[in-house]
């Protein structure tokens, strides 16, 4: 299956992602256990970059954000890991009580393959990275990180501000994009919400 950014999966399947995604979450926070991925069709267990989103279903505040963002395992292993590490394993918030399960909303991104960018000048960056298309990652010597394409358009962001917030991310200064001391890598991805807890699962829409 070609790995299209869009087109590859469907509402269906964004359903079934959003499903298998909530009930790992659930069976690990009540059981500690991790589902098995025996009885998903076929077409979900080839190799893709997965991240799950947790949030406030009422105050949209986040709770949790952990994916993989290249396709070191199946598609489902990748989801059901990353569901269970951005309930109760991100950093950055207390593990989710699965109590609140029903109060929280879980949202998917099924991810390309992360390719370099390649420039002349750094300020051909610019034209390189389009707002409401592509994620981020930036590299440089002291670390890394990862912007999902869906930040910028929930932010606002253009595309100086998008670039700057993806090497803070990494752990940089803001404007180390225009030094030629980053690697960055651009990746599409087909993302899923749900518009309230077990509610329509909708795809979210990139377009800034």
């Amino acid at each position: 299956m070609a790995a299209t950014a869009a087109g590859e999966w469907n509402d269906e399947d964004g359903a079934f992602f959003i499903m298998k995604a909530r009930a790992a979450i659930e069976e690990f926070g009540r059981n500690k256990l991790r589902p098995s991925v025996a009885d998903v069709p076929p077409k979900y267990l080839v190799k893709r970059g997965v991240f799950v989103t947790l949030r406030n279903s009422s105050s949209k505040e986040l709770l949790g954000c952990i994916g993989r963002p290249y396709p070191s395992a199946s598609l489902m292993d990748n989801l059901i890991d990353s569901a269970i590490d951005a309930a109760f394993s991100d950093p950055r918030f207390p593990p989710l009580d699965v109590r609140k399960l029903d109060r929280t909303a879980v949202e998917v991104s099924i991810l390309t393959l992360p390719k370099e960018i390649k420039v002349k000048t750094t300020l051909d960056y610019r034209g390189q990275v389009k707002v409401g298309r592509d994620g981020i990652i930036v590299e440089w010597a002291g670390g890394g990180g990862l912007l999902l394409p869906q930040v910028p358009v929930e932010e606002k962001w253009d595309i100086d501000e998008y670039l700057s917030y993806g090497c803070m991310k990494a752990g940089a200064q803001p404007d180390l994009w225009l030094s030629g001391k980053i690697k960055l890598f651009t990746f599409q991805a087909t993302v899923f919400e749900e518009k309230a807890p077990n509610g329509p699962v909708v795809r979210f829409s990139l377009e800034s």
